[in-house]
């Protein structure tokens, strides 16, 4: 049985500046009392091509936690564009964030983000130089790609064997070929579910 439950992340999709904070307001159920963290990242991916250019946004930590319903609102600052290769700062890209417990993974979430030039002229014509004000921001809300890990809450060293490392871009950019294994559930592209697709 999880001791923690997400079960519920509320983005804003409208177009937001590329330099604006990303906001993301998070709900989950404590199930029973733990005496130990939950540690929460937050990671942009700054090319489809090469991990090197990840941005680690955000990573904290929160506990011990008492049986409940919880909520925050996690509040980043934007990815330093600088750091983004200048031909992967437009078009599509992703955030993730993760949450482990006893640094084993067993929730993660990962959004589709399209950036790109807001005035005609820049559209159309794409400038040499990066103008980063010009820039919007839009994340994709309603096709979240979610994963939950079965993990060993007593003892999560028992679920070191259960959990391999998983490549960001190979998770959010790449088709899967074998079937994940029987320890997550994964959900793909179901924007119907875009209010309850957190429900366990």
């Amino acid at each position: 049985m999880a001791f923690v439950s997400i079960t519920n992340i509320v983005v804003d999709d409208k177009p937001q500046p590329f330099t604006s904070p990303i906001t993301m307001d998070i709900y989950f159920d404590v199930i029973i009392d733990i005496e130990d963290e939950i540690e929460w990242t937050l990671l942009y991916i700054g090319s489809p091509k090469d991990e090197e250019h990840d941005q680690i946004l955000d990573q904290f930590s929160m506990g011990p936690l008492t049986k409940g319903t919880k909520q925050f609102t996690l509040e980043s600052n934007p990815p330093d564009w600088k750091k983004i290769p200048q031909e992967e700062l437009l078009g599509i890209t992703a955030f993730i964030l993760t949450c482990s417990y006893r640094h084993r993974e067993f929730f993660r979430v990962g959004y589709y983000v399209y950036n790109t030039y807001t005035s005609p002229e820049n559209i159309e014509n794409d400038p040499q130089e990066v103008i980063i004000e010009d820039i919007a921001r839009q994340i994709f809300n309603n096709k979240p790609r979610i994963t939950r890990f079965e993990i060993d809450w007593n003892n999560p060293a028992n679920s070191e064997a259960q959990q391999q490392p998983i490549e960001t871009k190979a998770y959010m950019f790449k088709e899967q070929q074998d079937k994940q294994s029987t320890d997550a559930t994964e959900y793909y592209d179901a924007p119907h579910q875009i209010q309850n697709v957190f429900d366990s």
